[in-house]
């Protein structure tokens, strides 16, 4: 029997996560079935459990996926110069993430999921900790080039509200039916960061 390979593997995994969003969209996370993703996917049930093991591993993987995007776009911007300002980070973060997520009710089901069984909380409290430290590493960089002696600890103070922001966006764009993602964006430019 021929090996498969790892971009095979790839593919597969991928087709899997994909099948899963287009679900979580149309139905909801806690209202689609994993026989519904197998059956989206198209693939047999045999082959999604040799990825996941449950919904909620996929789940996890997909928000791991997700974040390892983002944070992609975020490495190294602290050593771009001139450093892009935070407004501009926070807008290629969640550009990044609406352009993923096509669908953003999915991270608020996520975190409705989370808040609900106190197993999944540190799954996503996890993703959470890996995204504020990756804007506390641009900030610091931020704030020392504005000649903060405090740069550390500022950086630190204001990681957590940025990561607000963008939940706030991303809460805001499901909820609210005239929220104005353009005027939010805009927005952030007044920030006196």
């Amino acid at each position: 029997m021929p090996k498969v390979s790892d971009v095979h593997r790839e593919e597969r995994r991928r087709q899997i996560i994909d099948a899963a969003m287009t679900c979580f969209s149309r139905s909801g996370f806690e209202g689609t079935s994993m026989a519904e993703i197998i059956t989206e996917s198209g693939l047999s049930a045999g082959a999604i459990y040799s990825y996941f093991t449950s919904k909620q591993d996929l789940i996890v993987q997909v928000t791991r996926d997700v974040l390892q995007s983002r944070a992609d776009d975020l490495d190294g911007l602290e050593k771009q110069d001139p450093l892009p300002p935070p407004a501009v980070v926070v807008r290629i973060f969640l550009n990044g993430m609406t352009r993923d997520l096509g669908n953003p009710s999915i991270l608020v089901q996520i975190w409705a999921a989370a808040a609900a069984d106190p197993d999944n909380v540190s799954t996503v409290s996890s993703v959470v900790v890996e995204l504020r430290s990756l804007y506390e590493r641009y900030l610091r960089v931020w704030f020392e080039n504005k000649g903060f002696d405090d740069a550390d600890a500022r950086a630190h103070a204001l990681a957590p509200l940025v990561v607000g922001l963008c939940q706030g966006f991303i809460l805001q764009s499901v909820l609210m039916p005239d929220f104005d993602a353009d005027a939010y964006l805009a927005a952030l430019d007044l920030l006196p960061l």
